[in-house]
């Protein structure tokens, strides 16, 4: 990339650019804690009960936060640390942020990472990430309150297949997050697999001797034992 492409995309106007739309997400994760929290203890929740989910809530996200910080990072090499900073805010997949910039720039006729990544490619860049998600956020701000309907057409009239349909939704959603992982087979279907068995190991902990910690720490550690199995078998192949 050319020092003007460097330059512009970690310079103060991208800063200024980017801070409105973090801003609107930032106000809206308030929004959505203030109102969730007076609607625990409006339906009968105990403030114990609140702050005990609030904490395990809190706690679940370090894995997460982990991978956001990574996919960031990543993101900042091609996108400069604004923008990347903003869409990991906004869309939080390293996937489809890494796409929209290969689209970019196959759409200018260059190679992505290059020294031919310049200004133009930033603007293309930023046009493309930025208005291919413009579909999904249109949809959900039209029909987010309607879903419910959707759920009771889903399940003709049959309320005891709401949950059932719910529960075969969010098995669909970790699929959709894990298949591309394994097929095709490579180093991170280890990774997936390892987070597969020690998930299935805290499980059975939890059930034999329940413990709180258990339940808040799980996901993050199933999480960084997938990190540390893909680094220490990347690490055996030379790759890193």
């Amino acid at each position: 990339m050319t020092a003007e492409y460097r330059a512009l995309s970690n310079s103060l106007i991208m800063w200024i650019a980017c801070i409105p739309g973090v801003a609107i997400v930032i106000y809206q994760a308030y929004l959505i804690f203030k109102k969730s929290k007076n609607d625990a203890l409006r339906i009968g929740l105990t403030k114990e009960q609140v702050s005990a989910s609030i904490r395990s809530a809190a706690i679940t996200s370090i894995g997460p936060c982990l991978v956001m910080i990574t996919a960031m990072l990543a993101l900042m090499m091609y996108d400069g640390a604004p923008f990347a900073w903003l869409r990991t805010n906004f869309i939080g997949s390293i996937t489809y942020e890494l796409q929209g910039a290969q689209f970019a720039a196959d759409g200018i006729g260059i190679e992505l990472g290059s020294a031919q990544m310049d200004a133009n490619f930033l603007a293309t860049a930023c046009i493309v990430e930025a208005g291919g998600c413009v579909g999904w956020v249109i949809f959900s701000a039209l029909f987010s309150d309607r879903m419910e309907y959707v759920q009771e057409k889903l399940a003709g009239g049959n309320m005891a297949a709401v949950p059932i349909i719910g529960t075969g939704a969010l098995i669909g959603v970790y699929c959709s997050l894990t298949i591309d992982r394994v097929i095709p087979f490579g180093t991170q279907a280890y990774g997936v697999f390892a987070g597969a068995i020690a998930y299935t190991c805290i499980h059975f902990l939890d059930k034999k001797n329940p413990k709180q910690w258990v339940k808040e720490w799980g996901l993050t550690i199933c999480m960084i034992i997938g990190m540390i199995v893909c680094t220490l078998i990347d690490m055996a192949k030379g790759v890193i």
